[in-house]
């Protein structure tokens, strides 16, 4: 099959899956232009049209299959990621110049190779010339000026300051200890019948994600209440080899971050810090040669020798609940996220998976 063809066929599924249908229009008209005007924009740049043209048809692809636009340039290149290797009709090289063009594409105020700015171009003419917005915000005005520049389009564009996000809309570990407690209290079952599973699993696009995340949804858990209470992160964030679907992700992903503490080294454990425990998980319920940390949950309360936590997929039972554990051996360690924290994952060199060297 035409590769460009194999890859608006895999698009066109999920944007005919929109229900609403003018956000489906929507999604076809923005899709399609800014292919257009990345490949307009790569034969005036002596770059590859094809390879500008599928990365502009990928490009939003995660906000059209969750409605979500809460870091979608990252999440999109994760979906694509396994959905473009599994055409088989890209190389390893093709494939990393799409993926980190659809990965930047959002981050419009900086500056990155040629096939991340070809698309981040594409991006913001479409949007500017299909709304015709007398105003952009200012992060992205110098880059409008640019390209006007070098179409020699003559026109005049102001910029704007966006509204602050609401305080009440970030991040905030009591609001993030709530929901846990709100959701896990429910008793969720994994099943398919559940719409609150269904709910907690909705980040993964792969058809196969009940399988892989039945009796295995912990950290999926803790990552969907992590998102209901403001936290911006991607399904999947370099260099981290594995989705927030798994605890030694968030391990890693915390650890990195100076956020994670051991137990009973002078910071006192809280309400809203997330338990990653030791070897909890009783045989037979684990997989073979499973790490150290086999288990993830929400704290909602430290009462003398006990720990009061949320959990999804208790002991590996594929049942959510409200568990008092041992305050032992078997909390590895504490991870605090700090209330307001704000993203800074595109802080990376997507292509090489690591984090740029300040």
């Amino acid at each position: 099959m035409d590769r460009i063809a194999a890859v608006k066929e895999y698009v066109d599924g999920i944007i005919n899956r929109i229900e609403n249908p003018e956000d489906r229009k929507y999604a076809m008209l923005h899709t399609y232009g800014v292919a257009w005007c990345c490949s307009l924009l790569a034969q005036k740049r002596g770059l590859k049209e094809e390879i500008g043209y599928i990365s502009g048809l990928l490009h939003d692809i995660y906000t059209y299959f969750s409605g979500s636009v809460m870091c979608h340039g990252q999440s999109s290149a994760e979906m694509a990621r396994p959905a473009i290797k599994n055409m088989k009709l890209f190389s390893e090289e093709e494939k990393k110049l799409i993926l980190s063009a659809v990965f930047y594409h959002s981050s419009k105020d900086r500056i990155h190779e040629e096939y991340d700015e070809l698309l981040k171009d594409a991006d913001i003419l479409q949007t500017y010339y299909s709304t015709r917005k007398p105003k952009i915000p200012k992060a992205a005005l110098p880059r409008l000026k640019r390209l006007l520049k070098e179409l020699n389009i003559a026109t005049e564009v102001t910029g704007y300051e966006p509204e602050a996000v609401e305080e009440s809309l970030l991040f905030n570990r009591f609001k993030f200890a709530a929901l846990a407690e709100a959701l896990a209290g429910q008793n969720i079952k994994g099943e398919r019948e559940s719409k609150e599973f269904l709910a907690i699993i909705k980040y993964y696009p792969e058809s196969n994600a009940y399988e892989e995340l039945k009796n295995s949804w912990c950290a999926a858990f803790v990552y969907h209440c992590a998102l209901k209470a403001g936290l911006e992160l991607p399904i999947k964030q370099p260099p981290y080899k594995y989705r927030f679907a798994g605890v030694g992700t968030w391990y890693s992903w915390g650890a990195d971050k100076g956020f994670v503490f051991k137990d009973r080294e002078g910071i006192i454990p809280e309400r809203g810090d997330i338990v990653i425990y030791n070897n909890i998980i009783p045989e037979g319920r684990k997989q073979e040669n499973s790490p150290w940390h086999d288990h993830i949950g929400i704290l909602l309360a430290v009462e003398e020798d006990y720990l009061l936590v949320a959990e999804g997929n208790v002991d590996n039972g594929n049942v959510s609940g409200i568990v008092k554990r041992k305050h032992d051996n078997t909390i590895g360690c504490f991870l605090r996220i700090p209330d307001g924290i704000e993203y800074d994952g595109f802080l990376c060199d997507y292509k090489a998976s690591e984090i740029y060297k300040q």
